[in-house]
């Protein structure tokens, strides 16, 4: 980590232990009181992590409230791929919802489509793989792992039949960058009031 750009102006570092990631992450806090998020993966993620970051300076410029990409880079002697983001604070949505009113909550939904629409502005590489065959290769590993581990319940046959018999509805569709994990616990509101979007790096495909 001391070969991070920047290192020396960090004052403090607080590991994160949240999230379903493999990252390493860290709270940062420099001597000039910034806040910062600070993100470690193996270096066999480069380019992945590489394509997440242009995709995340994309976003930024389309004013996408989120964490905003500060530095990307190798570190640990190029053992490990770094990205270091703006820090966003506020409370998780996820535990402010059940707090607030039903049109509160509305207004929230209405916000965050707001925030997703301008991620999905984001156009995807003209080489990228049809829509279908991506999407079919993480949800065939979940329903293979449903059928053999999951926990049956009334109407799953009925649900299983539905996407079976659907598949051909994804071929050949229009596409463009999303969140990959966009959901309540994903989004930070500031005291005042501002909704972000964070978990930006681990999520844009």
């Amino acid at each position: 980590m001391q070969d991070i750009k920047g290192y020396d102006t960090f004052s403090k570092i607080q590991q994160i232990n949240k999230g379903m990631s493999s990252d390493k992450k860290y709270r940062i806090e420099t001597v000039d009181g910034c806040r910062l998020l600070l993100r470690i993966a193996d270096i066999s993620e480069y380019e992945h992590k590489k394509a997440e970051f242009e995709i995340m300076k994309k976003a930024a410029v389309l004013g996408v409230l989120m964490s905003q990409p500060i530095d990307f880079g190798t570190c640990d002697n190029g053992k490990s791929v770094y990205t270091l983001l703006t820090w966003v604070d506020g409370k998780e949505v996820e535990a402010l919802l059940p707090t607030l009113t039903e049109s509160e909550q509305y207004a929230l939904g209405v916000k965050s489509g707001e925030i997703l629409l301008k991620i999905h502005t984001i156009p995807v590489p003209e080489n990228a793989d049809d829509w279908a065959a991506r999407y079919f290769t993480v949800i065939d590993k979940r329903l293979t792992a449903f059928r053999s581990e999951g926990v049956p319940f009334d109407g799953d046959a009925t649900i299983l039949a539905f996407i079976e018999s659907n598949r051909c509805l994804l071929e050949n569709r229009p596409q463009c960058r999303h969140h990959g994990d966009f959901h309540e616990g994903n989004m930070i509101i500031s005291k005042s009031g501002k909704l972000s979007i964070i978990d930006c790096t681990a999520c844009f495909h």
